[in-house]
């Protein structure tokens, strides 16, 4: 396992949310040793900037630079929402976020809401989940 998607939570909790930013380090840290790639999507940089919104301009502009160098970002396509919509997903967000995974070529999808990922052909799991199966 090499490549990883990091749903946009895992990205509100590694720079907004105090309560899970040591797990998201944590997981960052470990696996940069490991020579993991952390990828997320276009559309996960544009969630992002909506939830920083009432940040001061600067301080916004800083956040979301630092995201996309810090994570490599993958392109979204109008074959990602056709493929999406062909998904029994309760939530369409997540079946963008899986085909751009998928696309991506990533081997797992980092997220606390595994739940929804239910119809994902790629192991999906929380950053607990995953560095206690495969950092542990």
């Amino acid at each position: 396992m090499k490549r990883l998607f990091l749903d946009t939570n895992f990205i509100i909790d590694y720079f907004v949310r105090d309560d899970y930013r040591s797990v998201s380090e944590q997981l960052l840290v470990e696996g940069a040793k490991r020579g993991y790639e952390f990828c997320i999507s276009f559309l996960s940089v544009a969630n992002f900037a909506y939830i920083l919104r009432k940040q001061p301009f600067e301080q916004r502009q800083s956040v979301i630079r630092q995201c996309c160098e810090v994570f490599t970002v993958v392109n979204n396509t109008s074959y990602q929402i056709d493929s999406a919509l062909s998904l029994e997903a309760i939530d369409f967000e997540d079946a963008l976020q899986y085909q751009s995974a998928v696309d991506a070529g990533c081997d797992c999808i980092i997220t606390r809401n595994s739940k929804d990922f239910k119809f994902s052909k790629i192991p999906v799991c929380s950053a607990v989940e995953f560095m206690e199966r495969y950092l542990g």
